[in-house]
Formats: C-alpha cells, sequence, structure tokens
C-alpha cells in the first residue's frame, strides 16, 4: 500500500482483539505513530466499561483528540 494510492477510495479498517494485557492499547499507539504522518488515522475505542484506553492514547499522543474516539 502506497500513501495516497489504494485499489479504492473506500476507508480501511482495522479491528485488533484480544484478551485483557495482551497489548491491544500498545498496538494502536505504535501504528498511529508509524503511520499518522503519511495516512488520515482515526481510531475508535471499544471499551464500554472506561474511557482509559481513549486517554492513554491521548496522553501518548497518538493522534489529536478528536481523532481519538
Amino acid at each position: 500500500m502506497s500513501a495516497g494510492k489504494s485499489a479504492s477510495n473506500n476507508p480501511l479498517r482495522v479491528g485488533i482483539g484480544g484478551p485483557v494485557g495482551s497489548g491491544k492499547t500498545a498496538l494502536t499507539l505504535a501504528l498511529c505513530c508509524a503511520l499518522r504522518e503519511r495516512y488520515q488515522l482515526a481510531v475508535v475505542t471499544n471499551d464500554i466499561y472506561t474511557e482509559e484506553d481513549a486517554r492513554f492514547l491521548v496522553t501518548h499522543n497518538a493522534l489529536t483528540p478528536d481523532r481519538i474516539i
């Protein structure tokens, strides 16, 4: 995949799953840091109990806060 060019203009959605403590949020942070300069990114956290993951990503500057839900 090259920046700005893909097989279609549709967004690519990636789901990251796993048990508690498996590194999902750390992986999300690493992916954001590696790709944010080349692609338009947004993160939707799916923690139905807390906003801890979203706060972690904002605190560690994964993306601007408006790109993390």
